[in-house]
């Protein structure tokens, strides 16, 4: 992939003192006509040529490898001297979005075949003193927040050259395979409100779980308990942009205006763009009065003033600016619908407010006809909340995390196939899935919830999720992918049935399986111990799969034998109860507990007919949306949106009946309306960004007479 180059970083004394480093390499060409570049980096870089942006990336890789953009740069030459900037941020920490691994960049310059410049031996490296390096996490889940100082001083001067030394083992350098991502600047010229604010005594206490009180940084864990995970004491920490907007008492003075717009201390002006945007957060502004400026942003503001969601993340940039004028632009990815500028000091006239797009091409997406305009509203909003969820890999969220995680995975893949009828994307994941190599940290065979990733559970792991694995290589491979060479797949699938086998009881159920189990966030996550039915007909479905995939007929003869047993067991005559557990003499005993869940799993994978008479009021009540169902002796947990809510989907699909699937989607319409986006959760809880929720595209009835009535399986 280099001809030259190699993988060069500042070499650092410590984990600590590697951690949340930001280096700026730097070459100048005199011509870019022919020119191209490639370049790979950990953790993420940004390309700009003469101060215009070109490229963030990489797209991500499994641990040990690194996938190499190209650049041709001919489109950047001005006729003279160009400047070539690539700033790459090192955060050199677990977290969801990337594995932990060594700090890097590897660049080349070619024009013609010849290599003009490299790194190892070329491009002038600097330490970003512009960017502060003790900040908080911006979520336990992705990186170090963003807090810049202006007044530091030039970047590009002798002193703060820095030598970018060969790092210790190199990656495997592999294409990219997934398109780069769509980056248009989108500015604004009006905003929504403007008012004052001040500190208020109790703000900080107010700010609660997701702020200042016991989850300090807005972690998901307490900081004693992340040994090795990656943060900076709290002493060490001088600005905590977060804590101090939650500390502010806000007043609305006006309402909406017309940039410019003149701000001072104490003063803040708010933007709303209208939905959920992805991308890079920018202003260009001109500071009068030596200014430090707190944009904060947030998926969703119902009130009068800003506030932040209760989610686990810190939506702030922090920039200290100088007299003067600046284009200003964050470094990372965010999901955004209002942000808010408050000015702590200085003056400061905001020429404009806007972003730039990060998120999947999606003009050469398919545009089906629908008889109703709120289905090609809601078709839109799908694809949108795919394109912000699939630039590199196939992901959850743009904003807490960015993680690729299995079975999101499941869902996300048909959707990309029904939305562009190729899978560049879910390519890229299973390639990352299928490098994983497991050093001791899980049971052989078993492969991380999510990847790339270091989470700070280490060996925390979820057996179902690795089933769902399985269950998409399968169908990727029959119906998207038919042209791939199966035999790739067959060591993390097999692995997978190998592990899953050690668990199998003396009927040939799985009990007990290790780790954290999961059938759907809801209470039917505590019925999983100590034989989970819903898990065991998912078990019945993947050897199904692989049993057709792979041609292993004696599989099939083992997932019928384990569909009806547990169809057998579970069952009372209406409905499937979700669990076993042993008594005092080790008999398996059913006990009371029954989710709307648990039924979805038994018709997609337990091959329940419900037109057989004996499944008749089970039919009754998923055509009802379980809304007449009487529990009586037992527990009942409804659906929630993840998964039960998907299965539900699956299963209308199946059944065929349209004025149910149109039905279903009154759920999701409130969600167009509000903020252009699909849900984590239905009641607007945490994400309003995800990704899976695009598979609903795939339930939306087309013209009048059409509509798709099976599930592609």
């Amino acid at each position: 992939m280099f001809d030259c180059a190699v993988p060069v970083w500042k070499k650092y004394d410590s984990f600590d003192d590697a951690q949340n480093r930001h280096l700026i390499f730097r070459e100048k060409l005199s011509s870019l006509c022919g020119v191209t570049l490639s370049v790979a980096a950990s953790d993420f870089y940004r390309l700009r040529i003469s101060g215009k942006f070109v490229g963030f990336g990489p797209a991500r890789a499994a641990r040990g490898y690194a996938r190499v953009d190209t650049y041709d740069l001919s489109e950047y030459d001005q006729g003279g001297e160009c400047d070539i900037v690539i700033e790459v941020a090192g955060y050199h920490c677990r977290s969801l979005a990337t594995v932990w691994q060594s700090s890097f960049l590897c660049a080349e310059l070619k024009k013609d075949g010849e290599v003009l410049r490299y790194t190892g031996r070329d491009f002038s490296c600097y330490e970003n003193i512009r960017r502060a390096r003790y900040v908080e996490r911006y979520s336990v889940q992705r990186h170090y927040g963003e807090i810049y100082d202006g007044g530091c001083g030039e970047i590009f001067v002798e002193e703060n050259l820095v030598s970018a030394v060969p790092i210790d083992e190199a990656p495997t350098f592999i294409p990219r395979r997934v398109p780069k991502a769509y980056c248009e600047v989108r500015d604004v010229c009006v905003f929504l409100s403007r008012g004052t604010f001040c500190e208020a005594a109790g703000g900080r206490e107010e700010s609660g779980e997701f702020g200042t009180g016991k989850k300090k940084n807005a972690y998901s864990f307490e900081p004693s308990s992340e040994p090795g995970h990656g943060f900076f004491p709290e002493d060490k920490i001088p600005d905590k942009p977060y804590r101090y907007v939650a500390s502010l008492e806000k007043k609305r003075v006006t309402g909406e205006g017309i940039l410019p717009a003149y701000v001072e201390a104490g003063e803040w002006i708010t933007v709303d763009f209208g939905m959920i945007q992805a991308g890079f957060l920018r202003f260009e502004a001109c500071v009068s009065k030596d200014a430090d400026i707190v944009l904060a942003f947030s998926e969703l503001c119902e009130g009068e003033t800003f506030s932040h969601r209760a989610v686990n993340f810190q939506g702030v940039i922090e920039y200290k600016l100088p007299c003067g004028r600046y284009a200003e632009e964050s470094f990372e990815p965010y999901s955004f619908r209002h942000i808010c500028l408050f000015v702590k000091r200085g003056c400061v006239r905001f020429d404009s407010v806007g972003y730039r797009t990060f998120e999947r091409d999606t003009r050469g997406a398919k545009r089906p006809s629908f008889a109703k305009p709120e289905h090609e509203e809601l078709y839109n909003t799908a694809l949108r909340t795919f394109s912000h969820n699939a630039v590199d890999i196939l992901t959850d969220c743009p904003s807490r995390e960015r993680a690729g995680w299995l079975c999101d995975s499941y869902f996300m893949g048909k959707a990309e196939y029904f939305f562009f009828g190729e899978t560049p994307a879910e390519d890229v994941f299973l390639e990352n899935y299928v490098s994983f190599k497991n050093g001791g940290s899980y049971p052989e065979g078993v492969l991380p919830m999510c990847y790339p990733a270091d989470p700070i559970q280490g060996s925390y792991y979820i057996p179902q999720w690795n089933m769902w694995y399985v269950l998409e290589v399968c169908e990727y491979l029959d119906t998207r992918r038919p042209d791939m060479d199966k035999s790739i797949f067959i060591p993390s699938v097999f692995g997978i049935l190998s592990f899953l086998e050690k668990y199998e009881n003396s009927d040939g159920l799985l009990e007990r399986l290790p780790s954290f189990n999961f059938v759907e966030w809801s209470d039917a996550n505590s019925w999983t111990k100590d034989v989970s039915y819903p898990t065991n007909f998912l078990y019945a479905g993947v050897l199904e799969a692989v049993a057709a995939t792979f041609l292993r007929p004696e599989l099939s003869e083992k997932a019928e034998r384990i569909r009806k047993m547990t169809a057998e067991l579970s069952f009372n005559g209406e409905v499937f109860v979700d669990h076993a557990k042993r008594d005092s003499s080790g008999k398996l005993v059913n006990q009371a507990h029954v989710s709307e869940a648990c039924q979805y799993y038994a018709i997609l994978f337990g091959k329940t007919n419900l037109d057989e008479p004996k499944y008749s009021l089970l039919r009754a009540h998923v055509v009802n949306d379980f809304a007449d169902f009487e529990p009586g002796e037992y527990a009942f947990c409804p659906k929630n949106a993840f998964i039960g809510l998907y299965l539900r989907m699956a299963v209308l699909l199946d059944i065929g009946d349209r004025a149910l699937l149109e039905k279903n989607l009154e759920l999701f319409l409130p969600m167009c309306k509000k903020t252009g986006t699909l849900w984590e959760f239905r009641d607007g809880r945490n994400s309003l960004d995800h990704g899976f929720a695009s598979y609903v595209a795939l339930t939306i009835p087309t013209d009048i007479g059409e509509g798709r009535v099976k599930s592609e399986k």
